[in-house]
């Protein structure tokens, strides 16, 4: 993704693109290696992934041991449900 900014008279332009760092480097895309020796400011975001747990009967179960509801004295009412 390409953006570009104009702000107090320098121009910026910002791209995006996901790359994995070896060794403190990051690679740029093909098409920007001509920049090489520009002055660049750089952000880095981290993805960071959730651990996942196994999909078991077990986990599944217990995912939902937390929701109590009571529903005693409770009256549905259908078009109060559907009003927007």
């Amino acid at each position: 993704m390409k953006m570009n900014f104009i702000n107090m008279g320098l121009k910026m332009q910002a791209i995006e693109f996901r790359e994995q760092l070896c060794e403190g480097m990051i690679k740029l895309p093909s098409q920007f290696r001509t920049w090489n020796n520009r002055q660049v400011r750089v952000i880095l975001l981290a993805e960071e992934i959730e651990p996942t747990i196994p999909a078991t009967p077990e986990n599944l179960e217990n995912r939902f041991d937390a929701v109590s509801l009571k529903t005693k004295g409770f009256r549905f009412n259908r078009e109060e449900a559907n009003e927007r």
